[in-house]
């Protein structure tokens, strides 16, 4: 019965020393990806490391700079253009608000804004065709979600190829 409590533990021991083993090559290698992923997309500056590209919040859809009623006006010439140029980023508007100033928050913001009656009062209070409304509501944010999956996913390919570019 010695014996095998002796087998037991050498093996107990040898075991430890390569899960030791491995956990130091795990630790190694993230630290070269970290390195690598440093080297591509410089570090953020602490107070925007908040609002790194994978958080669920939106994104600007143009520089702050660009954000302004006279940019958008030189940049798109109308307010239907630039609404269509919206629509076709953030798919269906929830109205079909077309002032500057509206426009100019909706490219600041990355998102559109959420409609009041939505925000006051419950869908089960609602009158007569609350039931479609709803889901048509549903189907507008999962059409967004999936945009913001899909630009977020092309983000991450698009720093993944450069990684691979300078690997090689």
């Amino acid at each position: 019965m010695g014996d095998l409590s002796d087998r037991f533990g050498a093996l107990m021991a040898r075991m430890a020393k390569g899960d030791a083993e491995l956990f130091r090559t795990v630790g190694e290698q993230n630290a070269a990806i970290r390195e690598l992923v440093e080297e591509v997309a410089p570090a953020l500056p602490a107070e925007t490391k908040t609002a790194a590209a994978l958080q669920a919040a939106p994104q600007p859809l143009l520089p702050p700079e660009q954000c302004h009623q006279k940019a958008l006006k030189a940049r798109f010439g109308s307010a239907a253009a630039a609404h269509t140029h919206l629509e076709a980023i953030l798919g269906p508007a929830p109205s079909k608000k077309k002032t500057w100033d509206y426009l100019c928050s909706v490219f600041a913001s990355g998102s559109w804004p959420a409609a009041a009656q939505a925000l006051t009062r419950p869908a089960a209070g609602r009158g007569g065709g609350a039931g479609a409304r709803g889901e048509e509501a549903l189907a507008q944010l999962e059409t967004r979600l999936l945009q913001r999956i899909d630009q977020l996913e092309d983000r991450l390919i698009a720093v993944l190829e450069k990684m691979l570019q300078s690997n090689s």
